[in-house]
């Protein structure tokens, strides 16, 4: 390992621990919250509220999709083709920052957010900057990806 060889054994180790934590808490936050999400978004669209049983961890659409993160992506390792779920995965990436940017851009301006919360002109030009360079970086990636695939 570089770090071993370049800062001593302690920096490797202070990395690989590092490491570890970073993607572990990267996919336990994203079983975790995007599920949570999920669930909350299924049970309010179907009526519900978000006090719901189904709505909450262990509730049956959280663990209908803990399922669908867990299955599909090794269905895909078993048949051979995991570059495809890496490009799927890279390219539905590469789209999420431009639409949170845009979807903050249009709700932080609209009039049912309060007045004093609302953005102002200086925020409005920073997150367009923001939306366009994510676009431009979305196409950039789509067309990388696109490229890999022929």
């Amino acid at each position: 390992m570089v770090l071993q060889d370049r800062y001593g054994q302690w920096a490797g180790k202070v990395f690989l621990v590092g490491f570890w934590a970073a993607a572990m808490s990267s996919l336990v936050g994203v079983w975790n919250g995007v599920s949570l999400m999920f669930a909350d978004f299924v049970t309010i669209v179907r009526g519900g509220a978000s006090e719901d049983a189904d709505a909450r961890a262990g509730g049956k659409w959280y663990k209908a999709y803990i399922l669908w993160l867990t299955f599909p992506p090794m269905a895909m390792l078993f048949l051979g083709k995991p570059v495809w779920l890496i490009l799927a995965y890279g390219v539905l990436g590469a789209f999420f920052m431009p639409f949170l940017a845009v979807t903050l851009l249009w709700l932080l301006n609209t009039d049912r957010t309060p007045a004093e919360w609302r953005n102002k002109l200086h925020s409005n030009v920073l997150m367009a900057l923001c939306a366009l360079a994510f676009v431009a970086l979305c196409v950039n990636e789509v067309r990388k990806a696109i490229d890999a695939a022929l």
